[in-house]
């Protein structure tokens, strides 16, 4: 992240991010032109308190991006083939990027491909020791337990 990055936090508590209406505006933003704050712009917790379990999961937007958007030149009803028609159309899509179909689609898109990589990766562990945070891997594979035995050590 670079310095001077103006930060949008968009932050779920105890839901998991696949179900979460947060990930489809992340998508919706993407989709229009937003741009992550950082490469590591996601993030999913797990923190054992009192009270139980807690899991947070984390976006991180670059606060400062603009989106733009510009109108479709003439209102227009249409059926549902023609909605369709035209949805399921990439080709469509690109060359009528403006239209709000063309958004529709785009953001469906980038909404699967968030799930898909989410759906790949495992929530990490939050540890806390007085105002000391440790992020641990959460796996029982021998690399997982490696990395967090590594960090623990030093924490």
């Amino acid at each position: 992240m670079k310095e001077g990055t103006t930060l949008s936090i968009v932050r779920d508590h105890d839901t998991k991010p696949t179900e979460s209406r947060n990930t489809r505006l992340i998508a919706a933003a993407l989709s229009s032109g937003a741009m992550f704050a950082t490469e590591a712009a996601y993030s999913d917790t797990v923190e054992q308190t009192p009270n139980g379990a807690k899991r947070t999961v984390t976006w991180l937007m670059d606060g400062a991006a603009k989106l733009s958007f510009e109108p479709i030149e003439v209102a227009e009803s249409i059926t549902f083939d023609e909605f369709r028609k035209r949805y399921e159309s990439l080709d469509w899509c690109e060359a009528n990027a403006n239209h709000p179909i063309a958004y529709l689609r785009a953001m469906n898109d980038q909404h699967n491909r968030l799930l898909d990589k989410v759906k790949t990766m495992r929530p990490m562990l939050l540890i806390r020791k007085g105002k000391r945070i440790a992020i641990v891997p959460s796996g029982s594979d021998e690399a997982s337990k490696a990395t967090r035995d590594q960090i623990l050590s030093e924490f």
